[in-house]
């Protein structure tokens, strides 16, 4: 009895383990920090000049194309959240030579965005803020899910004009349009975001055709060229949308809210 009792006390004098130090290096993973309420143990973020007020007094490592080695070392992380797509991978091996444990992230599917998170919930010792997370994530992933059907709408998703950039099936969008139930008619390009021909475009005759952009002003003038196309299918019955396209280019929870707009157009039209 005696030995349990000053065993406890002596349990009960340690030290709590410290929360670790953070570098975040994607924006993404910045932001599942802060919905996971683990924004506190941010020592360093990437600057992609859109952080949230709040974050405003943790230091910035660089921005996509200047991540600087020095900057991270500096704030003596424990972790680094890391972007396989987006990082240099010579930055992250030498983070890992300097000792610093590197924990990379590349979520492609709506599926992968609930492994991050549930991922993130025990690297950041906040498990129970991820489930609660992903049970919200996942029943509203279900509520906007549309089978694909074989008449599913045929949809061009343009993200730039001159030159004429898409998205392929191997990309978050592409599986966000499937969800939606509708067909990409570049899905099975091998690129996330190839570059395509004016003319190709004409010979899919997409029924849909959907500008991704936060300047309305811009993406109306990409979609009045359409115009001069009037045997397209898009054209023929007005079916041409602008959407802003950042809700759905961040591969976090909050995803469903631009998943909703994009199901809301392609439904609305179908």
């Amino acid at each position: 009895m005696r030995a349990g009792w000053l065993a406890g006390l002596l349990l009960l004098s340690l030290p709590l383990a410290a929360a670790p130090r953070v570098v975040s290096l994607a924006p993404f993973l910045t932001d599942m920090l802060v919905q996971l309420d683990a924004a506190d143990q941010l020592v360093g973020v990437l600057d992609d000049g859109q952080l949230p007020v709040e974050l405003d007094a943790i230091p910035l490592v660089g921005r996509h194309q200047s991540l600087s080695l020095e900057l991270i070392l500096a704030q003596q992380p424990d972790l680094v959240l890391a972007w396989i797509s987006g990082n240099p991978p010579e930055l992250l091996n030498a983070l890992e030579t300097w000792g610093v444990r590197v924990e990379r992230f590349d979520p492609q599917r709506l599926a992968d965005i609930a492994d991050m998170t549930r991922r993130l919930g025990d690297l950041l010792d906040v498990p129970v803020a991820a489930e609660a997370l992903v049970a919200d994530y996942e029943r509203d992933l279900n509520n906007l899910q549309r089978p694909l059907a074989t008449d599913a709408p045929r949809v061009f998703i343009q993200l730039w004009d001159e030159p004429l950039y898409t998205v392929s099936d191997n990309q978050l969008i592409g599986d966000a349009l499937r969800h939606c139930g509708a067909r990409n008619v570049f899905g099975d390009l091998p690129i996330l975001a190839p570059q395509v021909g004016r003319e190709s475009v004409i010979a899919a005759d997409p029924d849909i055709i959907i500008v991704f952009s936060d300047e309305p002003a811009q993406a109306n003038s990409w979609l009045e060229s359409w115009f001069r196309f009037p045997k397209l299918g898009a054209v023929r019955s007005g079916r041409l949308h602008v959407l802003d396209g950042d809700n759905l280019v961040r591969p976090t929870p909050q995803i469903v809210e631009g998943l909703a707009d994009l199901c809301g157009v392609i439904w609305r039209d179908s």
